[in-house]
């Protein structure tokens, strides 16, 4: 008996190594879902990626016909949930759901970069995105960016501004406009959005870079000002874009995308495809979606990964010319 089960193995073995898949797997991949999917999210509950991963995990699960559950892994500005990821059998049973703050910024500036989003990471769909928002206090005197470009021309280095994510799309836009503006200005990094919120209204900074979703209720309460986009949005008509101030390199949104394992079997990859992409343009999802002040704006893996290209060189260039560290 022992003879017989050595040489099952060994032929198994052997098949694998040439890339012959026997047929009880290939019948499993044929018949995927069959058990939960995994949907990890390389942040703290709470949070925008992790608020529309539960939105689009209800919605998976109903059209994959198995529980869809979402389970956070922090740390590392995302680094720590993505090494997690890519540690798991590649079945296509656990997804990652993540931000450009978590599969460029981070690992371009990371001292040992652990993956390479262009070929460690399978795109599945971008899902939807936000623009970034560049906004000032309530007693600031500038009522445009123009008026905040003349002020801070003429007052060199005086203005205190602010971020809540080293590296990450909010970084990016504000080094982008100190660089292509050509203003100083002091920055304040502070550690999570609470504390910077704080401070803005107490009247301890002049301006910040946050996503629209966060900043939109305080511009519409008169608490703030946004005067600038990443690109405009039509919850805040009057606002301009990067492109409208002649600054069209003030332009990268934060998004959020549902990746696969590199090693996904083909199969369960075009399975996950279509179904995510179904699921994604239901209106109801995209209510739910709007609801957190993201648009749902679906792209198919091939224009995801074009876009993870053209932004990990966006970045990069951002990162070097600003002399952007994390300690």
């Amino acid at each position: 008996m022992r003879i017989k089960e050595t040489v099952l193995w060994g032929i198994l073995a052997i098949a694998l190594f040439l890339g012959v898949r026997p047929a009880w797997v290939a019948a499993q991949e044929a018949g995927f879902p069959d058990k939960p999917v995994t949907i990890l999210v390389p942040f703290g509950p709470g949070g925008i990626i992790d608020l529309g991963s539960r939105i689009i995990s209800d919605s998976l699960s109903k059209e994959l016909k198995v529980p869809v559950i979402v389970e956070n892994r922090a740390g590392g500005a995302g680094l720590v949930g993505t090494n997690a990821f890519l540690g798991r059998k590649p079945d296509g049973y656990t997804l990652l759901a993540a931000s450009g703050a978590a599969v460029i910024s981070a690992v371009q500036l990371s001292k040992t970069p652990p993956f390479d989003p262009r070929k460690d990471l399978l795109p599945v769909a971008y899902l939807a995105d936000a623009p970034c928002a560049m906004s000032v206090a309530k007693n600031t005197p500038f009522n445009s960016f123009n008026e905040f470009l003349l002020h801070a021309k003429s007052n060199p280095g005086k203005l205190r501004g602010a971020i809540a994510s080293l590296g990450g799309e909010t970084h990016i836009m504000f080094e982008s406009i100190v660089r292509d503006a050509k203003i100083e200005s002091k920055l304040v990094p502070y550690p999570a959005i609470g504390g910077l919120i704080t401070a803005v209204l107490g009247g301890h900074l002049d301006w910040w870079c946050g996503t629209m979703p966060v900043a939109m209720p305080y511009h519409k309460s008169g608490d703030m000002r946004t005067l600038l986009l990443t690109r405009r949005a039509p919850e805040l008509p009057g606002v301009p874009s990067g492109a409208d101030v002649g600054l069209p390199s003030i332009s990268v949104n934060v998004w959020m995308g549902l990746f696969s394992h590199p090693k996904t079997p083909k199969a369960v990859y075009d399975r996950l495809v279509p179904a995510v992409s179904k699921v994604v343009k239901d209106p109801e999802v995209s209510k739910k979606f709007s609801e957190t002040g993201f648009g749902v704006a679906y792209k198919a893996p091939s224009e995801f990964s074009k876009l993870i290209d053209d932004q990990w060189g966006i970045y990069a260039k951002v990162i070097k010319e600003a002399n952007i560290k994390v300690d």
